[in-house]
């Protein structure tokens, strides 16, 4: 999907989530679906609202996304992880 898609979809799941997200922060998740994929962005939406909440915000912020993007892998960087780690997947 071209960024423009993936940030309305983004931006419509995350209001049938009742999550509300700053538009900086949801610019910022669709450049993280272009580079990645669609699925991951949108699974980053949960634990970066549970951050913003613990931290006392109502919205997610840039700065939670940016956390929860270093906390967690995509499937691809996930396979290609496995992949280089020696003797892992033999």
């Amino acid at each position: 999907y071209p960024r423009h898609e993936i940030q309305q979809i983004l931006a419509i799941r995350a209001t049938t989530e009742q999550i509300q997200v700053s538009s900086a922060a949801l610019e910022q998740l669709a450049a993280i679906g272009e580079r990645t994929s669609l699925r991951y962005a949108v699974q980053l939406l949960t634990p970066a609202n549970i951050l913003a909440e613990t931290v006392g915000r109502m919205q997610i912020e840039p700065e939670d996304v940016e956390e929860v993007d270093e906390l967690f892998l995509d499937g691809k960087a996930s396979a290609q992880m496995l992949q280089d780690a020696e003797g892992f997947m033999t």
